[in-house]
């Protein structure tokens, strides 16, 4: 190899091999040292790489094969943008580094890449181009994925963060996210957001009456509505307090302040 050094170079790590046969080249070698000098090559590249491996082996491993759902894009200023209802906003990560997306109304996928420490970057998405209906987060939600640098798990949400602080995405697992059938006598738990981003979790149970009704709780406090008239999903209301729900989505007036909100199992 006269001198060389042999580098094996991936996501920023370099393993050097050292200068084999420095003081003369090969050829002056005997046939046998000359082999033995080949095999002793080989050994010491299949090494590296197996040390490489190792030292690369679980950096993305945090996100393969997990599939999220969208809670809520936090902005500049603590503004929020919380996905509209009945709509499905979803990111899962292959374990062969390929991404699928679901943005409202259209869905796609691409490629993604995870750098060491919490580097996440995605390729360019092909994706449906479907008119969602107005006011709905797809095509942002989409043109983001370009934007995406970073990403960060915490208490078992994901957060991706955009370049120059353009923003913060929170995901919740899948799993914590289960569509409502309202059986008599079971506790639905919901997650909330205001339209200040301030988080509340409300307890409703379900009653099998004609017609039904539901008792909403939110620390300490409880009020029975009875379930009222609705074109569309269920809704329970009383005295300006409301629960109306369909499949994982809910919506809460409580006290004053509207909420909107999804179905979380514990």
């Amino acid at each position: 190899m006269n001198g060389r050094t042999v580098q094996l170079r991936m996501l920023g790590v370099v393993i050097a091999l050292g200068a084999v046969g420095a003081c003369k080249g090969k050829d002056s070698l005997k046939p046998a040292e000359a082999d033995a000098v080949t095999k002793k090559d080989q050994y010491a590249i299949d090494s590296a790489r197996m040390d490489l491996d190792r030292a690369t082996a679980g950096l993305s491993s945090d996100l393969k094969g997990t599939k999220w759902e969208l809670v809520q894009l936090r902005g500049l200023h603590d503004s929020v943008i919380t996905p509209e209802r009945f709509a499905t906003y979803s990111l899962e990560f292959g374990n062969d580094g390929q991404a699928l997306v679901v943005g409202g109304c259209n869905r796609g996928g691409g490629t993604y890449t995870v750098a060491p420490p919490k580097g996440l970057t995605f390729g360019p998405l092909a994706t449906t181009r479907a008119m969602c209906p107005q006011g709905s987060l797809s095509q942002r939600y989409l043109g983001d994925f370009a934007r995406m640098r970073s990403y960060q798990l915490v208490a078992g949400r994901l957060y991706i963060s955009l370049v120059d602080d353009g923003g913060i995405y929170e995901f919740v697992p899948e799993a914590e996210v289960v569509a409502l059938t309202p059986e008599p006598g079971v506790t639905v738990l919901f997650t909330c957001t205001d339209s200040t981003g301030a988080r509340s979790r409300f307890a409703a149970i379900f009653s099998d009456g004609k017609p039904g009704s539901v008792k909403l709780s939110q620390k300490g406090k409880h009020v029975v509505l009875p379930q009222v008239q609705s074109a569309d999903g269920a809704k329970y209301e009383k005295a300006g307090t409301l629960l109306w729900n369909k499949g994982q989505d809910a919506m809460v007036t409580w006290e004053g302040l509207n909420f909107s909100c999804v179905v979380i199992e514990e």
